[in-house]
């Protein structure tokens, strides 16, 4: 294979390149000379705005965060383009017009289609929806993207991704920009989408900065419909991609290290990467806080690294609206693993194991008060029964009750066991005593 190159757009100008030696090398980045002087947002935190070629593992984890981790979908997608499922170059060249965030990939002879051609929105109605969401749930042969679409969304989750304008739903071609994306739910588990909204409606009603969305019916196909926060509708009518990095890529981890018992990021490692990339890192500790709180009161066992991610705009890093919230507690332990959280808490992650001194530790580490940690933990578990069973009776379908039927108690259980433990006493300040060995001995003034 001659060597490779992929052109890497952000907000419209060519940045830098992706260049790839050899099939077996690593692929490089390289910021253009012009963006070295004049750029002031980073294609990641781990590639900054420098006169240097970045390569190994930081650039994979980069390219790899923004596409399918659904086995099936990237064959799918290879088999259809000619190229090896496994190669994010050469997935990118063909999906990478409309990324996660506002970063686009394109080969050198495809920059002018990507500039000039027209952003192509094609109107579709519920009918056409609910076909694509059928497929998608069934798990046929279908992708999650038609012949002539170009955008990647990364995850294990089938879903679409479309644009939103008055006129109604449109399918976006070329390098039209999606706004929403639409998920039938997870297959196995009944009435999940419907779940994943509830729970998101209620971490908002909380007071959660949290992605917006909607729980519908396309025909007879159930969805929940996530509005996109890392795109923007200006005042005449465009959309703007806002750039974006999930913590998972944002340490340097493959997305199959997503989880933190398999050596993802922990709370430590995204305290690490606030320090080093956010001005304001007050906020940003709090977010962060409420992530891994929201998902332990929720029982919600997949909030992993790649649902918590950093908006890298102009000068400026921020925590982005959390998504991907998602309870466990309406399912068996056949169903899904219900023993803990993906991120720990003071070092502890199952439910039920998580003490006071646990939270304690957990806020040492985000730099939060103790006792501020704690009543925020407490504050939030005391309101998710109501604020849940508000959601769901908002969205008013049939399922609704039966979902509330079947939760709350379990709900209930939890949360009076979580706040009981949270209650424990503080954990005690260990004494500093007098070492009665040989001591280093003093340096002269």
């Amino acid at each position: 294979m001659a060597p490779r190159r992929l052109l890497v757009i952000l907000y419209g100008e060519v940045i830098g390149r992706i260049d790839q030696r050899s099939p077996l090398a690593e692929p490089e980045f390289t910021y253009d000379q012009d963006y070295v002087h004049a750029g002031s947002t980073p294609l990641g935190v781990r590639l900054p705005v420098a006169d240097a070629t970045y390569r190994g593992r930081s650039v994979r984890a980069f390219l790899e965060g923004l596409l399918p981790e659904d086995r099936g979908t990237r064959s799918r997608w290879g088999t259809r383009l000619g190229v090896d499922p496994d190669d994010p170059v050469g997935l990118l060249a063909h999906m990478g017009w409309d990324c996660p965030g506002a970063v686009q990939f394109c080969a050198p002879d495809a920059l002018d289609e990507i500039r000039t051609r027209a952003r192509q929105l094609t109107h579709v109605d519920e009918t056409h929806i609910a076909e694509r969401l059928r497929s998608l749930r069934t798990q046929d042969e279908s992708s999650w993207t038609l012949p002539d679409e170009h955008w990647s969304l990364a995850g294990q989750q089938s879903k679409l991704a479309l644009a939103w304008q008055p006129s109604g739903w449109q399918e976006a071609h070329g390098s039209a920009a999606t706004t929403h994306i639409l998920k039938p739910g997870i297959g196995r588990l009944h009435h999940q989408a419907l779940i994943e909204h509830a729970t998101m409606r209620a971490a908002a009603s909380l007071g959660l900065d949290v992605a917006r969305t909607e729980f519908t019916h396309f025909a007879d196909e159930p969805a929940i419909v996530i509005e996109r926060y890392d795109r923007l509708r200006t005042d005449n009518g465009s959309i703007l991609r806002i750039h974006q990095e999930d913590i998972c890529s944002a340490s340097g981890r493959m997305p199959a290290r997503k989880y933190e018992e398999h050596g993802g990021p922990g709370l430590p490692d995204m305290v690490r990467i606030i320090e080093q990339n956010v001005r304001d890192r007050g906020p940003a500790m709090a977010a962060i806080g409420d992530f891994a709180t929201i998902n332990y009161i929720a029982g919600a066992p997949d909030g992993h690294s790649k649902n918590v991610s950093l908006l890298l705009l102009p000068g400026e890093t921020t925590i982005a609206p959390l998504y991907d919230l998602a309870s466990g507690l309406p399912y068996d332990s056949a169903d899904l693993d219900l023993t803990g959280v993906a991120v720990s808490i003071g070092g502890r992650r199952k439910f039920g194991q998580v003490l006071g001194k646990h939270w304690d530790r957990a806020a040492a580490t985000l730099r939060i008060p103790a006792a501020q940690f704690r009543d925020r933990a407490r504050t939030l578990a005391e309101g998710f029964p109501d604020a849940f069973s508000d959601a769901l009776r908002a969205v008013g379908t049939p399922e609704a009750p039966t979902i509330h039927q079947r939760t709350a108690t379990k709900i209930a259980t939890h949360i009076e066991q979580l706040v009981k433990r949270l209650d424990d006493p503080p954990e005690p300040t260990k004494a500093k005593h007098r070492s009665h060995g040989r001591t280093r001995p003093e340096r002269p003034s």
